[in-house]
């Protein structure tokens, strides 16, 4: 049996960890330990950004740009100064 533990305590079984993961997941560290209470996986909220060099982006904002045209190559060698 899997149990979920948040902030170490635990809060549920794997059956109900579905809706306990998707609200406590925000804000903390989850966890999910096997029977004998050895961790098997831990998810870190905002431990890596969707594009690191860049964490403040957002996915609506990730859409948006992807919708917009891009630059051939020609245009990126223009704008780099490489013609």
């Amino acid at each position: 049996m899997v149990t979920l533990y948040v902030a170490g305590q635990p809060v549920g079984t794997w059956a109900e960890a579905e809706k306990l993961f998707a609200e406590a997941a925000k804000t903390q560290a989850v966890e999910f330990r096997d029977e004998h209470g050895r961790v098997i996986a831990t998810s870190v909220p905002g431990a890596e950004p969707i594009i690191p060099w860049e964490p403040d982006v957002t996915r609506e904002e990730i859409e948006d740009r992807k919708a917009e045209p891009g630059l051939t190559f020609e245009e990126v060698k223009k704008r780099l100064g490489w013609e």
